[in-house]
């Protein structure tokens, strides 16, 4: 593995990745007209903010051009307040929703037709309430589910079909409450089985036995409820892998897909050469990143980009290169402190320079910096636009003093379709695409609201932390998301593969 120049220790690596995480808010969403067209629309920024706010024709349209921002860089002050004087001024796209039709309140997303409230997504149909969904088609509050259909309240499956509250499912149909289980069908409170058909709680049933047990257990909420907790239980006495990787070779981290000589990794998948990272896809020779695209390379503390090449210290950034410090930028390259440029070179505070003055202003920049001891970490948390609790921060880093966020309404519930969630008391409301859902499905409405499901989907996963332990059958040292306190059986990849296949 290669061996990165870092001096930095693992917590000071967990705060690197909650000042990225809190530039990042996918699922706060607010009312809010263009202030370029006053198209009414859907925004992660709330009115009243410094910047102005374009819908995504306007933002992407010729009719502004960043470069009327520009500033020219004061070495008298200090550079992140030039930067934040910057931000104030350029206008900010509502929602990064790209070539999706009839899915309005979609995020960091592209390519879905009739989705709503999907989030880090793609190339989906008929979905509802998720984050990192691809491929799929009518599945219900799923979350890390990809090639899958008519899949509910399902976390980390792949190719399954008419599967409900399962975990780490992959190439089965029919299952109901099932943990690691593959290449399966119609299964009830089953884990790590193979090629199996009509198992309730690992042990071989008949048909009818196996459609009355599922009748049964959907028959309502408080019976859903209750498999809930016996789910829990069962999941508690199984086996498990130290990780859940697949095709990773001299890897640390877990939820990793053919992934190499890379550590600390989680959620990522073809990655090579790559430490401290999550949810990446193809990156390379990368480091300190989050929400990576398109075969990121050669890039340091990113959070959000698509296809980029040695860009460092920055917020989604896309198809650029040589790129620091500077936040939504398309196609640009050498730029240094930018905001909202849109194929640009050689610009220092969305000032245009030749490439030679650029190189002498862009030194002096960074020769201030180094002397404020500014240089070579993640923007700062005051330059992020959003507050704390509207970001993907609140999910791994909660912070009981940030300020509670609240969003829609509360006490308008008529019991038809508007409901008011049990945990949060938020209203939500069920859709008629929902109401038809549950019923091919034969399911009973949820009791809570999205934020309070997407939540409880959090909490199934192991964190974001890696601990030292040894396997409980052969004792060979490993290092697993699974914490020591935890009551399952983890297990060294070729004793669990010898136990499960």
């Amino acid at each position: 593995m290669k061996r990165w120049p870092c001096h930095r220790r693992i917590t000071v690596r967990r705060v690197g990745m909650q000042r990225r995480l809190l530039h990042r808010n996918e699922r706060t969403l607010y009312r809010r007209a263009c202030d370029r067209c006053k198209t009414e629309g859907v925004s992660i920024y709330p009115p009243g903010t410094k910047w102005p706010v374009y819908c995504n024709p306007c933002w992407w349209g010729d009719g502004w051009d960043g470069k009327d921002f520009g500033m020219e860089y004061d070495p008298t002050r200090p550079f992140f307040d030039q930067y934040i004087e910057l931000q104030n001024k350029v206008p900010r796209i509502n929602l990064l929703s790209i070539t999706s039709v009839n899915s309005e309140y979609t995020n960091n997303a592209e390519d879905n037709k009739s989705c709503y409230l999907l989030f880090a997504a793609g190339k989906n149909e008929d979905c509802m309430y998720g984050r990192l969904v691809y491929n799929c088609k009518s599945i219900l509050d799923c979350s890390w589910t990809y090639d899958s259909e008519l899949c509910y309240e399902c976390l980390d499956v792949r190719n399954c079909y008419g599967c409900s509250f399962c975990e780490r499912c992959q190439t089965s149909t029919g299952l109901l409450f099932c943990f690691d289980v593959r290449n399966s069908q119609d299964c009830i409170f089953s884990t790590n089985l193979r090629h199996a058909k009509y198992f309730i709680e690992n042990k071989q049933h008949t048909k009818e036995e196996y459609l009355a047990n599922k009748k049964e257990i959907l028959a309502s909420q408080a019976s859903i409820e209750a498999a809930k907790k016996r789910f829990e239980e069962l999941k508690s006495r199984t086996i498990v892998k130290f990780a859940f990787q697949t095709k990773c070779v001299n890897a640390t981290g877990d939820y990793l897909f053919n992934c190499r000589d890379s550590r600390f990794m989680f959620d990522a998948s073809n990655a090579k050469d790559c430490a401290y990272m999550a949810d990446v896809e193809d990156p390379t020779d990368c480091i300190d990143g989050n929400n990576m695209y398109y075969k990121p390379e050669k890039c340091l503390d990113v959070m959000g980009s698509l296809q980029t090449y040695n860009c460092k210290f920055c917020t989604y950034v896309f198809y650029c290169h040589d790129v620091e410090y500077s936040n939504s930028l398309q196609s640009c390259e050498y730029c240094f402190g930018c905001i909202g440029l849109k194929k640009a070179s050689y610009c220092i505070l969305n000032k245009q320079y030749s490439p030679t003055d650029y190189g002498k202003i862009k030194c002096l920049v960074i020769q201030h910096m180094k002397n404020n001891r500014t240089y070579g970490d993640f923007l700062p948390p005051e330059t992020s636009p959003f507050k704390y609790n509207e970001t993907l921060a609140k999910d791994y880093f909660p912070d009981p003093k940030a300020e509670e966020i609240k969003t829609g309404t509360y006490g308008k519930e008529n019991g038809m379709d508007i409901f008011a969630c049990v945990d949060c008391k938020k209203n939500f409301k069920i859709t008629p695409n929902e109401f038809a859902f549950y019923e091919r499905m034969g399911l009973p409405l949820p009791q809570k609201d999205f934020e309070c499901r997407m939540q409880d989907r959090i909490r199934q996963r192991t964190p974001r932390k890696l601990w030292h332990r040894q396997c409980v059958k052969c004792n060979t040292d490993i290092e697993t998301s699974y914490a020591p306190e935890r009551p399952e059986k983890v297990y060294y990849e070729q004793c669990y593969n010898a136990e499960v296949a």
